[in-house]
């Protein structure tokens, strides 16, 4: 049997409030996507993903780039950051 997967989970500006805690670690079953994660968040948070109203990363790269995108695994030491878009001009 393998251990659980251990990611970070960083949250950014708005969403350190919304969630009230800056990082967490948390332990996933083997074989989790970033659809779990989201179904995760989604239960404990509220956090709807994917969401115009927040970007995800994970290990710095947008859930959307990753060709397997949401079905893709995560893995020991992944580090995923939640924040909101950042607008500019």
């Amino acid at each position: 049997m393998k251990a659980n997967v251990k990611v970070q989970i960083k949250y950014l500006s708005a969403l350190r409030d919304r969630t009230e805690r800056r990082q967490e670690e948390v332990s996933f079953p083997p074989g989790t996507t970033l659809q779990d994660v989201a179904e995760w968040l989604s239960q404990r948070y509220g956090l709807s993903l994917p969401n115009p109203q927040v970007m995800a990363t994970l290990n710095g790269r947008g859930w959307e780039q990753f060709p397997s995108k949401l079905s893709t695994e995560i893995k020991e030491g992944d580090v995923i950051c939640l924040f909101p878009p950042i607008a500019g001009g």
